[in-house]
């Protein structure tokens, strides 16, 4: 089994079908390949298989960043490459929230507290 990890932002709103195997929810994961604003993407299809797909999928709307864990396979069509995802994991809001809900106001950084410690000078290994 290929197992892979990426992150990345979504190309369109996730869709939902009905097959004979259940429902699928699928959807596309672009994945820039380097840093600057002109660097080319990689695109992935992901699909994610009964009912785990349904509940997400108001959380899976287009430019949403995700990390993905799933079955890699790679597929040929028109002489190019096909990435398609078996999703295992996913996590829709990237360790986060995407925007803070309505009346939450934002939090700014505190730089008072450090989870280290009081001596700034130490180190934590």
């Amino acid at each position: 089994m290929n197992t892979i990890f990426f992150t990345g932002n979504l190309g369109r709103d996730a869709e939902t079908r009905s097959t004979q195997s259940g429902d699928v929810c699928s959807f596309s994961v672009a994945v820039r390949q380097g840093f600057n604003r002109d660097a080319p993407s990689e695109w992935y299809r992901c699909s994610i298989w009964g009912q785990r797909g349904q509940s997400l999928m108001t959380h899976l709307k287009k430019g949403a960043k995700v990390a993905v864990v799933g079955e890699l396979s790679i597929g040929q069509y028109e002489g190019k490459a096909q990435y398609n995802v078996r999703v295992a994991e996913i996590d829709p809001f990237c360790g986060g929230k995407t925007e803070p809900e309505r009346g939450e106001a934002k939090k700014p950084y505190d730089s008072g507290s450090s989870s280290w410690g009081d001596d700034s000078d130490s180190v934590p290994f």
